[in-house]
């Protein structure tokens, strides 16, 4: 019986999670890659001068020589246990990634006119999957690495990183103050199909800090997500004892999807 799936494109699909090169160099950031059509919305997680997670995305677009290039974002909004309403975004600076293979890519910002420039590549945690376009149905699908959300709540958002029996996510929403938040979570797969871990908040150096030293991380709660197929599910976490649910859905903002084997 077919899946709906399309045959896919030849060129690379750069979802993913990625990671300052040589890998495990700058442990503790990260930025997720969501390719659809000739569009990369970027997410990156990172630290402000306080040392408190720092989020910024950007939805850069295809140019001539190859690279991705837009505007980067720094939003607030709704706190993440909140009645929920629109999230305020002011672009703070310019985001560029261009890729020298599969696995390899120069990122290029600015945040309010700093600059940083850094090797990165996919981070691998267990069996990657490959991930091609597709503009069929993913209703079918098994692996769920994507960009997720619910469309009733734009501003926030999870990417999910799945690799064999374990998904790493990464949740950008919103303190109690408004300002951005970010959080995750290594979810092994359980008896019952979901997948279930503990929420960890980080704080570390600056983003553009140089040697990059070390980050410190406790335990802020605990995080579940069951599917109900390919592109719907039921997110769970906890944050300080206070507790979250959320139906979640993949993200679709390209002609074109991901789809992850």
């Amino acid at each position: 019986m077919s899946s709906g799936f399309v045959a896919p494109a030849a060129l690379p699909n750069y979802t993913d999670l990625w990671w300052a090169a040589p890998a495990n160099s700058e442990s503790g950031w990260g930025i997720n890659f969501n390719h659809q059509s000739d569009i990369i919305f970027a997410s990156l997680f990172t630290y402000a001068s306080d040392q408190s997670g720092l989020w910024l995305v950007a939805t850069m677009t295809k140019q001539t020589d190859g690279s991705y290039t837009g505007a980067l974002y720094q939003t607030v909004g709704s706190a993440f246990n909140a009645p929920w309403s629109q999230d305020t975004a002011t672009q703070v600076g310019t985001m560029t990634a261009s890729f020298a293979g599969k696995s390899q890519g120069t990122l290029v910002y600015n945040v309010n006119g700093t600059g940083v420039t850094k090797a990165i590549t996919r981070q691998v945690f267990d069996t990657e999957p490959t991930c091609t376009f597709t503009s069929g149905s993913r209703a079918a699908a098994t692996n769920y690495q994507d960009l997720w959300w619910n469309p009733a709540e734009s501003g926030w958002g999870i990417n999910f990183t799945h690799q064999g029996a374990t998904i790493f996510a990464t949740l950008f929403t919103y303190a109690s103050n408004n300002k951005g938040m970010w959080l995750v979570a290594s979810m092994p797969k359980q008896a019952d199909g979901s997948f279930s871990g503990d929420l960890l908040r980080t704080t570390g150096p600056a983003f553009n800090t140089v040697p990059w030293p070390g980050i410190t991380f406790a335990k802020a709660g605990t995080m579940s997500v069951a599917f109900t197929n390919g592109v719907a599910g039921t997110l769970t976490y906890s944050v300080d004892g206070t507790p979250v649910t959320k139906s979640i859905q993949r993200q679709v903002f390209g002609t074109t999807q991901s789809v992850c084997n």
